[in-house]
């Protein structure tokens, strides 16, 4: 990676007590002033009683389980002033402030377009994993994803590397896909306090980007392997 490298997706991810994941809607969404009244839909929401699924035109969408709701939006070449879902996130958990808030996630993702299938299987297999016979049994070559978890002082990042395909409109290219999880326990002895921490961390989004970007820059690309400027936005690389 390179002083070029964009974040093409970023989530944010909250698991709560006795968050009902049926109240959120598009007009629960809308009316509370959630979302900006003139979004449109990008398809069809899906409810049901495992999964609420919302994705809106302007390249953010809800998903809400259970105890859990992940608000993600294509980031692509947007300036910071226009990313949309930490004000969005911030409002979601005002209006659901009667919840008790246990975790959250800043979770970016990005990915580095290869000249071919073969490249990117050897930047895994070749650069990051050391050769040896394991790589191959009865003539089939394995297919390596890396799991990786730093402890750092305020939570655990997590980065998981893979190997996947990117549509572009007019081609499939291979790439390498990383996916970055900080992963937040709430501090705070009462439910208000655990709230004021939530609202800190997705205020200070940028600080969970700028070291997940820090980490690929210093340990894991050369300026030789920028990524391409394109969106993961559903539909995503295929693994």
């Amino acid at each position: 990676m390179s002083k070029n490298f964009e974040i093409q997706e970023l989530a944010i991810a909250i698991t709560a007590k006795n968050l009902n994941h049926t109240v959120i809607t598009p007009d629960f969404l809308k009316y509370t002033g959630i979302v900006p009244t003139d979004w449109e839909l990008a398809r069809e929401p899906v409810f049901n009683n495992f999964v609420v699924q919302i994705f809106y035109k302007s390249g953010v969408g809800i998903v809400a389980q259970p105890n859990n709701v992940t608000v993600v939006e294509s980031i692509g070449a947007k300036q910071q002033a226009e990313i949309q879902i930490p004000k969005i996130t911030h409002q979601l958990v005002e209006k659901l402030s009667q919840v008790e808030y246990q975790r959250v996630g800043i979770n970016p993702r990005g990915f580095v377009v290869f000249n071919s299938d073969a490249e990117a299987y050897q930047y895994i297999n070749g650069k990051l994993l050391a050769p040896g016979s394991w790589q191959e049994f009865e003539g089939a070559k394995v297919n390596a994803a890396l799991q990786l978890s730093y402890p750092l002082k305020r939570g655990i990042l997590n980065l998981s590397i893979n190997q996947a395909n990117v549509q572009f409109p007019d081609k499939v290219a291979a790439a390498i896909l990383f996916s970055g999880n900080f992963n937040y326990s709430l501090l705070g002895n009462t439910p208000a306090e655990k709230l004021q921490d939530l609202q800190q961390i997705i205020t200070n989004w940028q600080v969970s980007v700028g070291t997940f970007q820090k980490l690929l820059v210093e340990n894991f690309l050369t300026s030789s392997e920028a990524p391409k400027n394109i969106s993961v936005f559903p539909p995503m690389a295929k693994n």
